[in-house]
């Protein structure tokens, strides 16, 4: 009733009082009628069983059926009573009244179901019952049933609803009159009083006065609202005195603001100008800079290439640096006025970050060793190394925060750390970099300025540290310009902390190199720095190496003497001479020149030593800063050039061979044409097949050593080649590469299925693919149903699904150093089938992935072939986030077998 006025809702609440009271009224006499009624139907009953029980003692006793049928018949002149029934002892009808025939209430079929044990009143639906047993002198010997209908009972009802009704009608409209006529007397004055309100609000006229007396209550209201007009009077004459003088003071003001304004507007005038000034100034400057240091820098460039004098390069370098340097102030100046203005823009592209950070530690490497610093590179394995982001902007804030760091730190190691969230290709990352030294720190106040322009911790750019303070101000805000936040953390004396997060969309990254050999577990590292030492430790035990580490060559030696090592790892940082002093010792001694010798340097170390005769030295070099898990592998893993003297040299991952007659079949001859350029090196003489047909038909005829196969083609696709050539041709020794542009995990799959060797996705990775054709060439094996095992003995064990000959050939029949890597990876794997069977009872399918994948890689290394090829298929299966039980129970089994072999090779008789 919301708007409603007064007079309505008093109207309304009168009406809706009288209505609900004789509603209410009207129902509880209804009630109350109704329950009446019942009391006299129940009493009417149980005088009527009463009287057909007294009469009815002698004919219950004669068992008289005709008498109990007259004396029932006596109900007929009780209207209400439809059917009555006497019942001798054993509830059997001895006698029955019906008003009508068609009288037969549904109670009368269930008799015995009565509660006829006592005097009973009981209503159904339709009727009403009335029982009581028959007892002579405290002798049961019948019963009455008496059943009533309600028709009577609802007529009489039905009559008093409409009395009811009809009253309450009357009653209704006797309010409504009266509602109507009493609400003028409340509502009448007050309408007055709301029209004499309505009156003064339109006219504005506060000196009107209402005198109305009809009721106390709204006198008072009368009362209260004049002495309201006369305190809004008085209030809007005051009012009109204040805006009087306020207007006097407004006009003072304007004429002051417009002063004000005339001086601020000058003022602007004059910062603009200046601003203008300066921005030119810092233009022309620069150009005026660089056009003379491009000159240096191109000529200096040209000589350094024509120079074969190593000092002179060395020279020639220190003045590119200087230029560099000179040309990252010029450029810090222009970013200042770029930022100021608002003009600077970001470009975001795919780089390589593992790229980036090669090109800032090669730049500021020289610095570092000029001060005797430890420079690490800490990057964990999760960090992505292809992301999308402003490469030039991120190496300048690198550089930025790096060369800050060498500048202020005179002893200890500066480490730029990199972490990364986990994330698909595709995503976003959360790649945090951190800048850490061990320098001379800052305290509270000079943080609290560190990020402004033109300031230093040391004030003056003359003191011991200079520089303009340009770097973090710039990195600060070329931050913020990617959502991003540089923090900082320091204490006096032990050094800073500068970190800042980005979130970098990642795209598909380049496939990693193979595993470490199994045959390189052992490596032992000499590195006097105990950081650099502690950091290249973890670095080589997280790529699967076991590491012992030394801080000199004599401990080195003393290490030597107690167990072998597959490489050594040599810092040109030890004292003097002393590793290449520790190289020639081990060169000298014939048990441990079987040790791979790698040797850690910088890039000036480095050149050092190339320069040395390689008859002396020839090593492998791992340069500083080493963080790059793949080089690490590929260090281990590839085969280097070397002479027969190479004694040193990392020995081969494999022999080298040539595939002396290739099969490329493809529809496409350019794609052919690209095959066959890329393995030019890798196989003496090449045939073509345009389709899967012509493979067959060729096979048949000639021996292939290779076949590289198209998946779709026209006539016969490479499914259906592959499945010719392992069945009807039987060639299951053959290696078959499959290539195809669909990398989904079902096409994968079925290239597995069919009979392929190892899939490639197009566009090829060249270096992927000589990969796969460099592990094929050592590790293929026939492509064959698992039941058929290759059986082989080492030493008098029978090894199933081992191919020892193989094993040998590569390790050149070093019985001994075979024995103790089947040993090896025996104790490494013994036990570890259940973290598979846990991956994959947890769903964790990357996990189950990965360790499948590394399986695999030990197991072709070492030609546990049987294993390997069950591999491949758990890996194909896997890939589509599923695999069959039987083929999982299946590969178990095999891996149980081949550990239970293994376990009989006696540990005692190890090379």
């Amino acid at each position: 009733m919301t708007g409603c006025s007064i007079k309505t809702r008093l109207f309304a609440i009168i009406l809706l009082t009288s209505t609900v009271s004789l509603l209410v009224a009207g129902v509880l006499f209804i009630a109350f009628q109704s329950m009446k009624l019942k009391q006299e139907m129940r009493a009417s009953l149980a005088l009527q069983a009463n009287v057909i029980a007294d009469n009815g003692q002698a004919i219950l006793v004669f068992h008289d059926a005709q008498e109990a049928d007259k004396l029932l018949a006596s109900l007929k002149h009780d209207r209400q009573i439809i059917a009555a029934f006497l019942l001798d002892g054993d509830r059997q009808v001895l006698g029955s009244y019906r008003r009508h025939a068609e009288d037969r209430p549904a109670d009368a079929l269930h008799l015995n179901e009565l509660e006829l044990g006592k005097y009973g009143y009981q209503e159904t639906k339709d009727h009403a019952v009335y029982a009581r047993p028959v007892l002579p002198r405290g002798n049961k010997i019948g019963h009455v049933v008496l059943y009533a209908d309600y028709s009577r009972y609802r007529a009489i009802l039905t009559h008093f609803a409409l009395t009811v009704a009809s009253v309450v009608l009357v009653g209704l409209l006797v309010a409504l009159l009266l509602s109507w006529l009493l609400q003028k007397m409340i509502s009448g004055p007050l309408e007055s009083l709301a029209a004499f309100v309505g009156k003064v609000t339109v006219d504005g006229d506060y000196t009107l006065r209402t005198h109305d007396q009809s009721y106390v209550e709204i006198q008072q209201l009368g009362s209260a609202f004049n002495s309201l007009l006369t305190q809004i009077g008085n209030a809007i004459s005051a009012r009109d005195q204040a805006q009087e003088a306020l207007k006097r003071h407004s006009l003072n003001l304007l004429d002051q603001v417009h002063e004000r304004t005339r001086e601020l507007e000058q003022a602007k005038e004059a910062a603009e100008a200046s601003s203008r000034a300066k921005s030119a100034f810092l233009a022309n400057m620069s150009h005026e800079i660089r056009t003379p240091m491009n000159a240096i820098i191109c000529f200096t460039r040209l000589v350094l290439a024509n120079s074969e004098s190593p000092q002179q390069k060395q020279q020639l370098n220190r003045v590119l640096e200087s230029a560099n340097l000179l040309l990252s102030l010029i450029n810090d100046l222009l970013d200042i006025s770029r930022i100021d203005a608002e003009k600077m823009e970001l470009d975001f592209i795919q780089c390589n970050l593992y790229d980036m950070v090669d090109e800032i530690s090669q730049m500021l490497i020289t610095r570092m060793e000029e001060k005797n610093l430890e420079f690490i590179v800490d990057a964990s394995e999760t960090v992505p190394r292809l992301v999308v982001a402003d490469s030039l902007r991120l190496k300048q804030i690198l550089i930025n925060l790096l060369t800050n760091a060498v500048k202020f730190t005179d002893t200890g190691h500066i480490r730029l750390g990199i972490t990364a969230s986990e994330t698909k290709p595709g995503d976003r990352a959360d790649v945090t970099f951190t800048v850490q030294d061990t320098g001379i720190g800052m305290d509270a106040e000079t943080l609290a300025r560190v990020f402004e322009v033109f300031t230093q911790g040391d004030v003056s750019t003359t003191r011991k540290y200079g520089g303009t303070g340009l770097g973090l101000s710039i990195s600060k805000k070329l931050l913020e310009l990617m959502d991003s936040r540089l923090r900082v953390e320091s204490e006096p004396g032990r050094g800073s902390s500068f970190s800042f997060s980005l979130s970098l969309e990642c795209p598909a990254q380049p496939k990693t190199a193979p595993p470490v050999p199994a045959y390189l577990p052992s490596v032992l590292l000499v590195e006097p720095r105990p950081q650099s030492k502690d950091h290249l430790a973890g670095l080589l035990r997280s790529i699967g190496c076991r590491v012992k580490s030394s801080n000199s060559a004599r401990a080195a030696l003393t290490l030597f003497e107690e167990h072998e090592f597959d490489a050594v790892f040599i810092s040109l940082d030890l004292d003097g001479l002393e590793a290449l002093h520790l190289i020639e010792t081990l060169r000298g001694n014939r048990r441990l020149s079987r040790s791979a010798v790698v040797l850690i340097t910088t890039p000036l170390t480095e050149q050092k030593v190339r320069s040395l005769p390689k008859e002396h030295y020839p090593l492998a070099f791992l340069t500083k800063p080493a963080y790059d898990r793949e080089r690490l592998r590929q260090l281990l893993t590839d085969e280097p050039a070397r002479s027969e003297t190479d004694v040193f040299a990392l020995p081969p991952a494999f022999p080298a061979f040539k595939y002396a007659k290739a099969l490329v079949v493809d529809d496409f001859d350019i794609n052919r044409i690209l095959i066959m350029d890329i393995l030019q090196n890798e196989v003496e003489y090449f045939v073509e097949a345009a389709n899967g047909s012509e493979a067959v038909e060729l096979l048949k005829k000639e021996k292939i050593d290779l076949v590289l196969m198209d998946v779709q083609m026209p006539i016969m696709d490479g499914y259906q080649a592959t499945e010719e050539i392992r069945k009807t041709l039987k060639l299951t020794e053959l290696p078959i590469i499959g290539m195809t542009a669909f990398a989904a995990a079902n096409d994968l799959d079925r290239c597995y299925r069919s009979g392929m060797n190892e899939v490639l996705t197009k566009p090829i990775e060249i270096d992927k693919f000589k990969a796969v054709l460099q592990g094929l060439t050592h590790s293929q094996s026939p492509v064959q149903p698992p039941e058929k095992i290759i059986m082989a003995e080492l030493d008098g064990v029978r090894l199933p699904g081992i191919d020892v000959g193989k094993g040998l050939k590569t390790l050149r029949n070093d019985t001994g150093k075979y024995r103790t890597l089947l040993l090896l990876f025996h104790q490494t794997y013994r036990g570890k089938f259940e973290e598979l069977d846990y991956h994959l009872q947890n769903g964790q399918w990357q996990e189950a992935a990965d360790w499948i994948h590394a399986f695999k890689g030990v197991c072709a290394n070492l030609y546990v072939t049987g294993l390997a090829q069950h591999c491949k298929k758990v890996e194909a299966a896997l890939s589509t986030r599923s695999i069959d039980e039987n083929l999982l129970r299946t590969f178990e089994r095999q891996y149980d077998e081949v550990m239970n072999q293994l376990a009989q090779l006696s540990p005692d008789s190890g090379r």
